[in-house]
């Protein structure tokens, strides 16, 4: 079963998230801030991490560049979110190796996160 790590401080947000990857059979650690992504990679080593672009405590694309350039963690697919407008996002340039704007549709949610995780090799069906 793939782990994925929800990053999202809008907590409804991260309860439906959360829901609809465990009813898809994922293993899901949702945290609300991202100043506790080493602690939770440590504790729950994720497949994948799904972050949201605007989040109160810093911006997900510095995160997820932060992420990428570190040897240990460069590996983990990033799928990043956000309510921005799609002209807003390369205003920050960033590393992820994808990027869906909300609203989503949740079926094509889970079909980026299992491309993603197949690519990566962490998902079979």
């Amino acid at each position: 079963m793939a782990r994925i790590l929800v990053v999202e401080d809008d907590f409804s947000n991260a309860d439906v998230i959360k829901q609809m990857l465990e009813e898809e059979h994922f293993e899901v650690e949702s945290i609300n801030t991202p100043w506790l992504i080493a602690q939770s990679i440590n504790h729950f080593p994720p497949d994948l991490i799904l972050m949201d672009i605007l989040l109160r405590t810093g911006d997900g694309r510095l995160f997820c560049n932060s992420l990428k350039e570190n040897p240990d963690t460069w590996h983990i697919p990033m799928l990043l979110i956000t309510a921005m407008l799609e002209s807003e996002i390369p205003r920050v340039p960033c590393l992820p190796d994808a990027i869906m704007l909300k609203p989503f549709d949740y079926h094509k949610l889970t079909k980026t996160i299992k491309m993603l995780l197949q690519h990566s090799g962490e998902f079979r069906e």
